[in-house]
């Protein structure tokens, strides 16, 4: 009986582990992610977007196309931009993921600092290796009156 029990809290324990960085590699891929739109760079957006990627973006249905003219519209003026994720449940289940975040961005654009938060959730899909986002949905947070 123990040796049954000793066996089964080493499988449990080697399945959190994988589990553990599963989760690690799909929060990584959304930063990758970010970090490819504060860029700019459309070839790294879609490395780690599936290619029939979807945003919800308080209420306006987005894909690749709508990133790509954002991100030209961007390339055109003065534009920095600094992400912080907050991530709050990342969940595997086989190739597929789901994710829930905190997103600040810190960014300048033509010399004027903007500060923007949202509350995000993903669903990505593992694709060669690669987790990839296929879901995003975006709220964003109007800052709390006191």
């Amino acid at each position: 009986m123990k040796k049954i029990l000793f066996t089964s809290l080493v499988f449990i324990s080697l399945n959190a582990g994988a589990q553990n960085t599963e989760q690690t590699n799909v929060n990584r891929s959304l930063v990758k992610l970010f970090d490819a739109l504060a860029a700019l760079n459309m070839k790294d957006i879609k490395e780690f977007s599936t290619k029939d990627l979807i945003v919800l973006e308080n209420g306006v249905v987005w894909n690749l196309d709508t990133i790509a003219r954002k991100v030209d519209n961007l390339k055109a003026v003065s534009f920095s931009r600094t992400n912080h994720l907050d991530f709050a449940q990342t969940e595997v289940k086989g190739n597929t993921a789901w994710v829930v975040y905190h997103n600040s961005a810190d960014m300048i654009i033509n010399g004027t600092e903007v500060h923007a938060k949202w509350l995000e959730s993903a669903v990505l899909v593992k694709e060669d290796e690669v987790w990839k986002v296929k879901l995003l949905h975006s709220t964003t947070l109007k800052p709390r009156k006191e």
